[in-house]
């Protein structure tokens, strides 16, 4: 047998252990919450450094014509705070820094498919160019559609090896005040930049917020760990498919990934 087919017959078994798992998972566990984080979404990539970053708007509204299409509910990334995982599926959409897109790309495909979504704002950049205004950040928030909740101030690492004390405080608060003055509701729920934070910033940050977003991975949610939730990072290279198969089976999706790099060799 050669290492080419070695490989295939060893993603073959991870394939079939996948499915078994996930199988386990929905008779033992129910259904996970997957989040799912983006950034920018615009034809032209915000960044020319980093393109993955944006994603295409003719992508995102596949997207969420899938999640109409098959029923899936979309909820606020602070809903998630009062949801008990279940048979119910449902999604979070979360798109993080507050980019202008958001309001003249994403919330009009939201108004359209009827679907809910939270912006992790950076609230130092409200009303700066290329950032969301605090008049477009009042209508989103108005229209029922758009939560916006934190993502700190300066978007600075939070590790206390990085900051003092006191800014990680300044970060977690001025942030919250900031976006609660501008949009009158509650801020409850914060996006830790960079996945830079401690122990001790856990517990800061748990002071001023219910649900706490820390990490990317496919974990999902599942009830447990309000203030220790991992998001999926969606990009310029998936494909509404990829997101049908990371919302119907995470484990068939990784193994996918898997066999598709041993192809290429």
């Amino acid at each position: 047998m050669t290492k080419r087919w070695k490989y295939f017959a060893a993603a073959l078994v991870l394939f079939l252990l996948a499915e078994g798992v996930m199988l386990l998972n929905i008779r033992l566990a129910g259904s996970r919450v997957i989040v799912y984080m983006y950034h920018s979404v615009r034809e032209d990539p915000v960044n020319p450094d980093d393109p993955d970053l944006s994603v295409r708007p003719s992508e995102l509204e596949k997207q969420l014509r899938f999640f109409k299409g098959r029923g899936i509910r979309t909820v606020f990334a602070s809903e998630l705070a009062g949801l008990e995982p279940g048979n119910e599926r449902c999604v979070a959409l979360t798109f993080d820094d507050g980019y202008e897109d958001n309001y003249t790309e994403v919330f009009p495909l939201l108004k359209k498919y009827g679907c809910k979504a939270t912006v992790f704002m950076i609230t130092g950049l409200i009303d700066q160019e290329g950032y969301l205004t605090a008049d477009e950040i009042r209508e989103m928030t108005d229209s029922g559609l758009v939560s916006v909740q934190s993502h700190t101030v300066s978007h600075e690492p939070l590790a206390l090896g990085d900051k003092v004390y006191e800014e990680v405080v300044y970060e977690m608060e001025e942030s919250q005040k900031r976006l609660e003055a501008v949009t009158g509701a509650p801020v409850d729920a914060l996006a830790i930049p960079n996945g830079s934070y401690d122990g001790a910033v856990l517990d800061i940050a748990g002071r001023y917020y219910d649900v706490i977003f820390t990490g990317t991975d496919f974990r999902g949610f599942d009830g447990d760990k309000i203030r220790d939730i991992h998001r999926v990072g969606i990009y310029r290279y998936h494909t509404v498919g990829d997101i049908r198969r990371m919302t119907d089976n995470r484990g068939l999706y990784l193994v996918r990934r898997v066999l598709q790099k041993l192809v290429r060799r």
